[in-house]
Parts: structure tokens; sequence; C-alpha cells
């Protein structure tokens, strides 16, 4: 079922211009290797929001759960938070 939302959410996607904003922060991160080339800045300013408005601690966290799998960095680049 999950997998099949996925692939809703992402025909339906492409069919307009992406708004992430609905989205929870899990399902953004599930969506992080599937973004076109024409959302990914769209994407990328979602996700710098979210980051952003985090407490320390939460923001601690995910960066930490990134890293783990082997996620970008906080400056964008692949395994390096300590930039």
């Amino acid at each position: 079922m999950k997998k099949l939302s996925l692939a809703m959410f992402l025909a339906t996607m492409s069919l307009m211009a992406a708004d992430y904003s609905q989205l929870s922060m899990d399902e953004l991160t599930e969506l992080r290797s599937t973004v076109s080339a024409e959302d990914r800045e769209d994407f990328r300013a979602e996700m710098r929001s979210r980051v952003e408005a985090m407490t320390p601690e939460n923001k601690a966290a995910f960066m930490k759960s990134r890293q783990a799998s082997g996620g970008q960095g906080a400056n964008g680049r692949k395994g390096d938070n300590n930039r």
C-alpha cells in the first residue's frame, strides 16, 4: 500500500509543479532519491526549510540518521557533515 501511494504521488507530481509542503519528513526522506531534476531545487528548499525549523536536538538526530544511512551532510555533500 505504501509503495502504491508513493507511485501515485510520483505520477501526480510529474503532471504539476512540486509541492512538498504537505508531506511528512519521513515521506520527504523516502522521496529523496526519486526527485526529478526539474523538481530538485524545490525539494531541497523544502528540506532546508524543515531542517532549519528543527530544534537543535531534532536536527542532530536527523543529521545522524542521514549520516548512518549514507545520506548527504548539512552542506549537501554525501557523507560530509563537518563543514
